[in-house]
């Protein structure tokens, strides 16, 4: 069916929005008067019925699109069958970026207008709109008569210009729907012709075989990753292949790769290279494997309860704890029990701020409905992370993800308990299924179980474990039913849910009744194990508590730290002391372990050589002057040690950052920078008590 170039942009504005959206709204994105969206949307309307689709218009609050899925899909499949005559400026635009970033040699204006089947002035016209985007990437356009055009810059800034356009024009569901069709073998629906010119950058095959390879490869991850993490991942290194094969190689820094060497990513992605390689059956430069890294720590991680890599979160946990009291202040809530957020927060601003530091973009697809729906939130955070991180320029996608954290952490303060069992599908990342899975338990009491999933995961979960899919993106040739929703849950999806669970209620069978029985019951005995290894832990860390004072400092820091960790190793908590000093060190050169504003220095580490989870404080007769977490020179009269195995359950793990951040606390400041040792060990009882008692709560 044949659609202008606005009503095309009206459909999609309709298609993208879950829930009602102004006449104003529509209007303001494709830059027409109210009026003559309402003459578009009138016309639209019995063509829409050739789908089975209306518009439902409500005085006062907007416009929706209302149709099942598969209707909504198919016009989506019909609406994107453009020609290059239908493109609008901003895709005519893209088109352009995607063509010169292809282009192995200069090319013609001529060209370029004939393609686009539009004059050469508005080609002209249009790079001349592009080359402020073009800066931004590190690239240099070069118009010559007679040469022609021609996008210059060096490999890494066309890799990075390339992946930044697939990500700000594609959602995670197009390309997994463009992989699964071809794996598949389904016969290939053409989707957004922009799409599938930024696709045409890449093979659709070497999609394909990285993917594949992924897959093979998704146990050895150190964590799992966000559906909108995998497939950039996926991208990059398909991306990075066609590159190579072209011919168009890339350098990484060398110094800064002898930093990653001793990464669990890059034991990652070395695999990752040796597997593709044997795939293609060709070698790829070993510099790729930086790249690859990078990426990796970079990724947003799923599960908010992965392993948290001590000898790099202890700064983070203070700065994570700082930014909780202020948003406390500042939204004049107890976030205090909330171990959920606490986790989620870690784990999302460790890769946050690796992306920020290496200037590597994230796409966020909600921010706009979140600062809508979450002003209050949304404001208070931008100036909490401004004050918690001032030596970084935190975007506002990020920033968005962070409102999800505290918005599913101010749902969860009223959680109900009930009865049905619910897959989400969510591709944003864990902030979104989190506060989505809070929304859900606020207001459709009777689900008691959420279980957060990928797309991926769907067909590994069997029915019986679940009653209702609830996804925020279609599910591609998914044969069961589902119920689509906005990551925000908009009132009607709420009653779409509540409608589907009457449905279904005379169906839950005593057998699958049973079934959930015995999961509570599971679940209960591994809550009780979990009590248990905190107990554990935390008496283990208590007793192996230890305060001594250093003979001698004179001969600097290096010789301070062998004394304490000689004496630490008579008490056989570690098997080598030279070799935790050297780990010691090498931390203290990736960044400055002084509190500010105290004469303390937390110096900790994880290795094979320790045993046992071990703190001590030591005091110093003289003063040592190292450099502080904020990267001046400070002098320190108090060093605390922290170890830990590299091998450690998760409760001690915990146990271990939950000391780590008691020392932007005054108190903590005071007894351990000159109390005596019961002192110490009384307050450090008493906080992994609280801390404990509070997890316990948290298990039930």
């Amino acid at each position: 069916m044949r659609f202008s170039s606005r009503q095309k942009m009206i459909l999609a504005k309709l298609l993208q929005e879950p829930k009602e959206i102004t006449i104003r709204e529509i209007a303001d994105e494709i830059e027409v008067s109210t009026r003559t969206v309402h003459r578009e949307l009138d016309e639209l309307e019995p063509a829409l019925g050739a789908y089975k689709l209306a518009l439902r218009k409500k005085i006062g609050i907007g416009v929706q699109l209302h149709g099942e899925p598969e209707s909504k899909e198919a016009l989506r499949q019909d609406l994107f069958q453009t020609t290059p005559g239908d493109f609008s400026p901003h895709e005519r635009k893209m088109v352009l970026f995607c063509t010169l970033l292809g282009a192995n040699e200069p090319v013609k204006l001529i060209s370029l207008a004939h393609d686009l089947k539009v004059t050469t002035a508005t080609v002209s016209h249009d790079l001349d709109e592009l080359e402020e985007k073009f800066h931004q990437y590190g690239l240099q356009l070069v118009r010559r008569r007679g040469y022609g055009i021609e996008l210059q810059g060096n490999e890494a800034a066309k890799r990075v210009a390339i992946t930044s356009l697939i990500s700000e024009n594609l959602n995670e569901y197009e390309v997994i729907a463009a992989i699964k069709d071809s794996i598949q073998q389904k016969t290939h629906q053409r989707i957004n012709s922009v799409s599938e010119r930024l696709l045409g950058l890449i093979e659709k095959e070497k999609l394909i075989v990285v993917e594949k390879a992924l897959r093979d490869l998704e146990q050895d991850l150190p964590y799992p990753l966000a559906d909108s993490a995998f497939i950039g991942l996926v991208i990059h290194l398909a991306l990075a292949i066609e590159r190579v094969e072209k011919g168009e190689n890339i350098q990484f820094h060398q110094e800064y790769l002898k930093q990653l060497v001793d990464t669990q990513e890059y034991q990652v992605a070395e695999k990752i290279l040796q597997r593709l390689e044997t795939l293609l059956q060709w070698e790829i430069p070993k510099d790729e494997i930086g790249y690859i890294t990078m990426h990796l720590r970079g990724a947003k991680m799923r599960n908010a309860y992965g392993e948290t890599h001590l000898s790099a979160n202890v700064e983070l946990m203070t700065k994570v704890k700082q930014l909780i009291t202020v948003m406390e202040e500042k939204l004049q809530v107890d976030f205090a029990d909330d171990q959920s957020l606490l986790q989620g927060l870690l784990t999302h601003m460790e890769p946050a701020l690796f992306r920020i530091i290496r200037e590597m973009r994230i796409r966020n697809p909600l921010v706009e409905q979140i600062k809508k729906d979450y002003e209050v939130v949304f404001a208070a955070l931008t100036e909490a992370v401004q004050q918690v991180f001032p030596e970084f320029a935190i975007p506002e996608a990020e920033i968005g993800y962070l409102v999800m954290h505290f918005g599913a952490a101010l749902e969860r303060l009223h959680w109900h308990n009930e009865r049905y069992r619910a897959l989400i599908v969510c591709s944003s990342g864990i902030g979104s299924s989190k506060i989505l899975a809070s929304r859900i338990k606020k207001e459709i009491p009777e689900i008691t179980a959420l279980r957060n999933i990928s797309l991926f995961e769907i067909s590994q979960v069997p029915q019986q474990e679940y009653d209702v899919i609830i996804s925020t993106i279609p599910l591609p040739n998914h044969q069961e039913d589902y119920i689509l929703v906005s990551p925000l849950l908009a009132k009607d999806d709420i009653q779409k849910i509540k409608g589907f669970l009457k449905g279904i209620q005379r169906k839950l069978s005593p057998k699958r009744r049973t079934v959930r029985t015995e999961t509570a019951a599971q679940t209960a005995i591994l809550q009780l194990k979990a009590v248990h290894t905190y107990v554990t832990e935390a008496l283990g860390l208590i007793d192996r508590f230890h305060h001594g004072v250093v003979r001698d400092t004179t001969a600097g820091l290096e010789a301070t730290l062998r004394e304490i960790c000689e004496d630490v190793q008579a008490t056989g908590s570690i098997a080598d002391a030279a070799l935790v000093v050297k780990q010691l060190l090498d931390r203290e050169k990736l960044g400055g372990l002084g509190i500010p504003g105290t004469s303390l220095a937390l110096f900790h580490c994880r290795g094979d050589q320790i045993e046992v989870p071990v703190f001590a404080v030591y005091q110093l007769p003289g003063p040592l002057r190292i450099r502080s977490m904020e990267n001046d020179w400070i002098e320190i009269r108090t060093i605390l040690l922290l170890l830990g195995p590299q091998k450690i359950n998760k409760e001690a793990l915990e146990l271990m950052s939950e000391i780590s951040s008691l020392f932007i606390e005054e108190e903590a400041i005071r007894l351990f920078g000159s109390g005596e040792e019961a002192e110490m060990k009384a307050y450090m009882a008493k906080r992994l008590r609280d801390y404990t008692s509070n997890r316990i709560r948290v298990e039930e």
